[in-house]
Formats: structure tokens, C-alpha cells, sequence
């Protein structure tokens, strides 16, 4: 063998050295370097390059890591926090013989609840920065059902939510004390028989969502008028909308429909 047939097969297995460690960082692996020998040439200068990249990306992750830490302590002690409190409203239920005191004191115990488990889903999530809406507004139906629950009342709820929706905090804080809002309603003063239908879908084009939460109860009252007529929750869902600015239209006749567009 020839020595330049020997120096190109030293360039290749130091050129596929190189390679192979470019590659363990992507997979987050810094404990590989490339050896630089004494030649000077493009190969130790590109060898350099690729030590020095390392180093800075070890360092970057690392803070990034320490980061991600924090903001994952800090949704975990919010949402502690959150959970004391409508700890201390669920004792409080135990003493209140009044039963508009009792729902109010109900009411208020899931909104808290309704923005504590947006903060235990970004807790335990990879992302730390958005929730899967579909996992979110299922869990939150189970959590506002059984807080109104009664041994008589049978609800089915029909979550059709495309399971690669993602929304941001500040979306989903607005989003779910609206779905807060809209069941709760629906539980309290839809199903005379106590039995019924529950059904949340969304859709999307572009940019605009597309929310729809119906339920098959007895509907609204004749002449119904939101200004005059709706009580806190129907009011917060129009302005929590607005904040997203989004758009509320109410149906009322054979079950009341939301459709929320933002």
C-alpha cells in the first residue's frame, strides 16, 4: 500500500471518528471527543471545532436542564398551593347549611381545581409549555361531575378532541375555566331527570379553533336574555372568550349549545 492510499484511509477513519461523535451529541452524549494529532491539518482544526461545540453544548444543556427544573418546581408548588385551597373550601362545605352559600363555595372550589390541573398536567409533562387539550378536558369532566354528582344522576360525556391539539398555559387557563363554566352549567340546570348527554368536540382550520360543547337537557327558558338573565358563569364565559378573542354563540332548543371560536 502506497502512502497516500495509507493517508487517505487515515483521513477516512478520522473524518468517520469525527462523524460518529457529531452524532452522540445529538442523542445529548458529551463524552466522546475527537482526537487532534500533530499534523495541523483540516482534519484536527475540524476536530477542534467539534471538541469546542461539545463543551459549549454540554454547558448549554446543562442550564437549560437547571431551568426546565425550576419551571417544573415552581407549576408543582402552584398547583400545591392551588390544592390547599380548595382543600380548605371542601372542609368549609361540611359546616354550610345554606344552599346557595354551599354553591358558591362549590363553584369557586372548580375554578381553582380547573386551573390546578392545568399546572399538575405541565408538572408532569416533557414540554413544560403546552397540555394535550384531549387528556385536560377529559380528566376536568370527571373531576366537575363528581363534585356535583348525586346517587340518582347518570351523565355521559362524549370528549371528541383530535389527540394531537396542544394548547399553551395561558390558552389553556382561559380555556378551561370556560369548560368549567359550560359543565357546570349543564350539571346544575340542564337534566330534570337527572340523566343525560354531555358531548365536547373541537376542530380546527389554520389558526382558529372551533369549540363545541352541547348537552341534550331541557335547554334555556323562553325569552332567556344573557345580559338579564345569566348568572356568573354564563357571564365569565363570554368575557374569558373575549379575552381570547374569541367569539360565544349560545343555541337553546333541545339542549343548550356553545360554539367558541378563538
Amino acid at each position: 500500500m502506497s502512502l497516500s492510499e495509507i493517508e487517505t484511509d487515515s483521513n477516512k477513519i478520522r473524518g468517520e471518528k469525527i462523524l460518529e461523535v457529531i452524532m452522540s451529541y445529538a442523542r445529548l452524549d458529551f463524552s466522546e471527543k475527537t482526537i487532534i494529532s500533530n499534523k495541523g491539518d483540516v482534519y484536527d482544526a475540524i476536530g477542534a471545532g467539534v471538541n469546542m461545540l461539545g463543551e459549549e453544548l454540554k454547558s448549554s444543556v446543562v442550564s437549560l436542564r437547571e431551568k426546565e427544573q425550576l419551571l417544573r418546581e415552581i407549576h408543582h408548588r402552584v398547583k400545591n398551593n392551588l390544592q390547599i385551597i380548595s382543600s380548605l373550601l371542601n372542609l368549609q362545605t361540611h359546616n354550610i347549611k345554606d344552599k346557595k352559600f354551599l354553591a358558591l363555595i362549590t363553584e369557586s372550589r372548580n375554578r381553582i381545581n380547573s386551573m390546578a390541573l392545568i399546572h399538575e398536567m405541565l408538572y408532569a409533562t416533557t414540554d413544560l409549555s403546552t397540555i394535550k387539550l384531549k387528556d385536560y378536558t377529559e380528566t376536568l369532566c370527571k373531576s366537575i361531575y363528581e363534585s356535583y354528582r348525586k346517587p340518582e344522576m347518570n351523565i355521559n360525556f362524549f370528549v371528541h378532541i383530535p389527540s394531537n391539539v396542544f394548547l399553551e398555559i395561558d390558552v389553556m387557563i382561559h380555556l378551561g375555566m370556560i369548560l368549567n363554566e359550560i359543565i357546570s352549567n349543564s350539571l346544575k340546570y340542564a337534566f330534570e331527570k337527572n340523566e343525560g348527554i354531555i358531548s365536547i368536540s373541537l376542530s380546527q382550520t389554520g389558526s382558529k379553533y372551533y369549540l363545541s360543547v352541547e348537552d341534550n337537557g331541557k335547554g334555556l327558558p323562553i325569552g332567556f336574555i344573557r345580559e338579564k338573565d345569566g348568572n356568573l358563569g354564563m357571564q365569565l364565559i363570554y368575557m374569558l372568550t373575549e379575552q381570547l378573542n374569541g367569539t360565544v354563540n349560545i343555541e337553546g332548543k333541545g339542549g343548550v349549545a356553545y360554539q367558541i371560536e378563538f
